[in-house]
């Protein structure tokens, strides 16, 4: 119980409130208890002492009276009668030397009080016998208890004088000692007292009472409007509000509340509409992009990651580890086998870029590009990485794609290529039956038979163009004859020249040789003669030339064109970037391509372009007789996309 209690008090304010405020009252009125009583029995001796100092008055008269007339049995019996009284304990008369001579009880007579009454008076007396002015004072006596003695000199009059002197000599004749019971006083400042307590109880259990009704209502009902409010708020119900119960400190407290919480639920909105914010930011980022704590666990994630590693947008990364997420790992990676970013970014290395085999969806090893940086939070003080995880299949799928797309621009080219030589053996095909039926002679046939087969020859070339064109690249490195692949190209690309009314011009050389892949050389000359085509919607001329020097050989293709500002020259490579001439939709990665591989082989490519007049670019690649041993290798490793 003595628990509950104490638990109820600390958690209580109205409990507090109330132990304090009767633990306050209790102590006032002790202390006003022992103040009154004081008081009150003060007050009642001062009562008690007057009363006896006016018997002492009266006995003093009787006895003087019967002095004067001598009657010393009429003394005694005076004492003695008074000494009978209920409230005296006993009457005393003693002499100048003080030696009692009348006594209300014999047992009292002739024994000395001087110095006994001069030793207990406390003050009361001057100290000396017999005193010179009257007194009381109380006593305690082992038998009869509590006791008020009150002493009165009696003076020596003129008429007593022939006995006792003169006034000068013999001031005092004696001295009247009178005790009466004082026990009764106790008791009256006992029950006085315990009047005042009760009373002082009942007092104190009404104050509580008001004052507990006057808390609880103005106080703490309000305080526990304000608790469930706020705690309502901690769960999450930021719509939640105080009510207010007035004007005074707590009503304004109250409407403060609401106006934090009014703040607290729009800085939250806000909040989350920027998390939502930076998630659909992140979201819109093609790669896949994830924040990473020191404790290994992804604090955020975009739909390309989760599509990368679960396969579904929606999935729940956060909160994961980042080696369970992307490498299906139990613990860390070991630093020795992986380059993890975290642990660079630990070690104060900065960012990198790395390439790493992550898990994809159905457990299939995916190869991917890493770039990270470290970014530290604001709010918390830690070193976070940010990683941005770029799919290589996914970017070979995308590169495969865009050369179908390249391929099926050659569709109708290449239709019109086979379409003549078929047409020319079909007609050399009847020619010969007609021959045969005519009974010609073998020499015309076989010279029809000898125009089919140069008509099959140009349908074996074309296709063999195309082929080459459309192969995946291979795994080494191939000596290229540039020259070759720009025919190829022209060639494929004759029938769609002839449509756009482009007159083309070549000028290479079959002695400049690359060291390099076919196809996508093959692919890299298509890309540039066709941005060279939407260049010119009206037509033009395209000149194309090759050119050795000690840098390398430069392959130059040139246009009519256009041209381009200075602005669009800054993003013409940049990936999903296009604004095509003839107002065409484009997919905006040829150039992207394009540069991706010329920079493999450690090449470079310029342009320069005028608008209205035309642009040109230029392509440098290493030539293949100056391309050294260590080289090779290094290109070897890196060749293919």
């Amino acid at each position: 119980m003595m628990e509950g209690v104490r638990q109820w008090l600390a958690t209580s304010l109205g409990a507090r409130l109330l132990a304090m405020l009767a633990l306050l009252m209790t102590v006032s009125s002790l202390v006003f208890l022992v103040a009154f009583m004081g008081l009150y029995r003060a007050e009642l001796a001062q009562e008690r002492t007057f009363a006896s100092q006016q018997i002492s008055m009266l006995f003093q008269a009787s006895l003087e009276n019967a002095m004067v007339k001598r009657d010393l049995p009429g003394v005694r019996d005076i004492l003695r009668r008074l000494g009978r009284q209920p409230v005296v304990h006993g009457v005393m008369l003693a002499n100048p030397k003080g030696e009692i001579r009348f006594a209300s009880h014999s047992r009292l007579l002739n024994k000395p009080v001087v110095r006994r009454e001069l030793k207990a008076c406390n003050g009361a007396c001057s100290g000396k016998w017999p005193p010179e002015r009257p007194y009381s004072r109380f006593y305690e006596d082992p038998v009869l208890g509590t006791v008020l003695r009150t002493v009165k000199p009696i003076y020596n009059k003129p008429v007593c004088t022939p006995c006792h002197g003169s006034l000068d000599t013999h001031p005092v004749n004696g001295v009247l000692i009178a005790d009466f019971d004082a026990r009764n006083l106790r008791t009256s400042a006992v029950l006085g007292a315990a009047g005042m307590a009760g009373a002082g109880a009942v007092i104190t259990l009404l104050t509580l009472l008001a004052a507990w009704y006057f808390l609880r209502r103005s106080v703490l009902l309000p305080v526990r409007a304000i608790e469930r409010t706020s705690s309502r708020l901690a769960a999450g119900d930021l719509s939640a509000r105080a009510p207010v119960p007035g004007r005074d400190e707590l009503g304004r407290l109250a409407q403060g509340f609401n106006t934090m919480a009014e703040k607290v639920q729009e800085l939250v909105e806000r909040l989350r509409a920027h998390d939502a914010f930076l998630q659909s930011l992140m979201d819109a980022v093609p790669d896949g992009i994830r924040v990473i704590g020191p404790d290994y666990r992804i604090r955020l994630a975009n739909r390309a990651y989760r599509e990368q590693v679960d396969g579904a947008p929606e999935s729940g990364v956060a909160g994961t580890f980042c080696y369970a997420s992307a490498h299906g790992r139990d613990e860390p990676c070991p630093d020795s086998l992986v380059t993890c970013p975290l642990e660079a970014v630990k070690r104060g290395d900065g960012g990198l870029k790395i390439m790493h085999t992550h898990v994809g969806p159905d457990g299939e090893q995916v190869p991917v590009e890493i770039v990270s940086a470290p970014l530290d939070d604001p709010a918390t003080g830690e070193r976070l990485v940010v990683e941005a995880i770029r799919d290589l299949s996914a970017q070979i799928t995308v590169t495969q794609e865009q050369r179908m797309a390249e391929l099926g621009q050659l569709a109708t080219g290449v239709a019109h290529e086979i379409h003549n030589p078929l047409a020319s053996v079909r007609l050399g095909l009847q020619a010969m039956i007609r021959a045969a039926e005519r009974g010609r002679p073998q020499e015309e046939i076989f010279a029809y038979l000898r125009q089919v087969d140069e008509a099959v020859d140009q349908c074996i070339s074309v296709t063999g163009k195309l082929l080459r064109l459309s192969m995946p690249p291979a795994n080494h490195l191939q000596v290229v004859d540039i020259a070759e692949v720009v025919e190829d190209i022209v060639s494929l690309l004759r029938f769609e020249a002839e449509r756009q009314n482009v007159e083309v011009r070549l000028e290479v050389d079959h002695e400049h040789r690359l060291l390099a892949t076919d196809t996508e050389m093959r692919m890299m000359v298509l890309n540039m003669v066709q941005n060279a085509f939407h260049a010119m919607p009206d037509g033009g001329e395209l000149h194309m030339s090759t050119r050795k020097t000690a840098e390398g050989i430069h392959l130059r293709i040139s246009d009519t064109g256009v041209g381009m500002d200075s602005q669009t020259m800054k993003r013409i490579f940049d990936p999903f970037y296009s604004r095509r001439a003839d107002r065409a939709n484009g997919t905006g990665l040829g150039l992207t391509i394009c540069r991706a591989i010329v920079e493999r082989y450690e090449g470079r490519i310029e342009v320069r372009s005028t608008p209205g007049r035309g642009t040109m670019f230029v392509i440098t690649l290493p030539a293949a007789d100056a391309v050294r041993n260590g080289d090779v290798k290094k290109q070897a490793t890196g060749g293919g996309t």
